[in-house]
């Protein structure tokens, strides 16, 4: 492996005419790592993966893997695996053909499809239902069909655009579950693209969070919640509460408090706050409010409280037997100073 890593992306740019979906991308994976790429519709998540997998020509920059400068190399010589959110089985083939189309291309002999047809079926958990076609399979079964047609061929690195986006949330956390262990035990590089937070925290090593065709931030699950480095990021990565105030002399006021802000930053600003880390403090102490609104939601209580003018969102946890405050009662709330996060306001 490279010291730049196993792939490895440097000034990755796609632009059409006028619109730049991708500009200047930069990346390094470490190989055996599983990396998401987060971020709302039209971020240029899903065009960057299909540059990497050379599904769409790269305007400028290079894409690396493992050395090798595969920027030019045609989709079918990349030693990619793609998994997509449409699944894109054959409905006329069994399944057992489904996953062996990718070998029988390759030319590899049948004795050798026919051992790692059977294993990747039983990596997938569908042993037995080899002969079935798509269509007689659950939406995750035939999400694990598509995942193993791309395991069969033992790709250098896996690809997958949204794989989850067409299933249940039950089955979504099933399939979660799925990929990652697989991948673990595997140890395959993969890239995951996906515009839900919580897959993207739950399932990979890192997350590369992407706004307007540029990367935000790269970081661990830990780092992106805990230590957001922009507004977008804060907001985008968790639920988080906006209030508008102005620096001045090295702080921000946030109804009476003092809060100190980032060196350097001066006039309109943005404070964010998780809705979580706030807290009722006791009577008569605290940062003073007015329940606005109450929703008991079984495992959190869910309170907007107006603090000076602005609606704060506040969860607590349920421990059971809780008294549901009206609206209208006056409460006090408290924060750490950690967790209070302080921007810059966009122009």
């Amino acid at each position: 492996m490279s010291e730049q890593g196993f792939l490895s992306i440097r000034g990755l740019t796609k632009r059409y005419a006028a619109f730049t979906a991708v500009e200047d991308l930069d990346l390094d994976v470490p190989r055996g790592e599983l990396v998401a790429f987060l971020g709302p519709s039209g971020c240029g998540k899903t065009t960057s993966l299909r540059m990497i997998a050379g599904l769409v020509p790269a305007t400028s920059g290079r894409i690396v893997v493992d050395g090798k400068d595969l920027t030019e190399v045609p989709t079918h010589r990349r030693d990619m695996g793609l998994v997509f959110q449409s699944y894109a089985l054959f409905p006329h083939m069994s399944i057992a053909r489904n996953v062996a189309f990718g070998l029988e291309m390759r030319k590899v002999p049948k004795d050798e499809i026919a051992r790692r047809v059977k294993e990747a079926i039983a990596l997938v958990h569908l042993t037995g239902k080899e002969e079935h076609r798509p269509t007689q399979l659950s939406g995750g079964q035939q999400q694990r069909v598509a995942l193993a047609r791309a395991l069969v061929v033992r790709p250098s690195i896996l690809l997958l655009d949204e794989p989850l986006s067409n299933l249940d949330a039950k089955l979504r956390d099933e399939m979660r579950n799925e990929i990652r262990e697989i991948q673990q035990r595997l140890g395959i590089t993969a890239i995951f693209v996906t515009h839900d937070q919580g897959e993207a925290l739950t399932m990979c090593d890192k997350v590369v969070v992407m706004n307007q065709g540029r990367l935000e931030q790269l970081g661990t699950p830990v780092d992106l919640y805990e230590r957001p480095r922009t507004a977008f990021v804060a907001s985008f990565v968790g639920r988080t509460n906006r209030l508008a105030s102005v620096a001045k002399d090295g702080s921000v006021e946030i109804a009476g408090q003092r809060i100190a802000a980032p060196a350097g930053l001066s006039g309109p600003v943005e404070v964010m706050i998780r809705p979580h880390r706030i807290a009722f403090a006791p009577a008569g102490e605290g940062v003073p409010g007015t329940i606005a609104k109450a929703v008991f939601a079984g495992d959190i209580l869910q309170y907007d409280v107006e603090v000076a003018g602005q609606i704060l969102s506040v969860e607590l946890a349920t421990r059971g037997g809780e008294t549901v405050l009206s609206p209208g009662t006056a409460v006090g709330l408290s924060w750490r100073p950690q967790d209070v996060f302080v921007y810059g306001a966009a122009a």
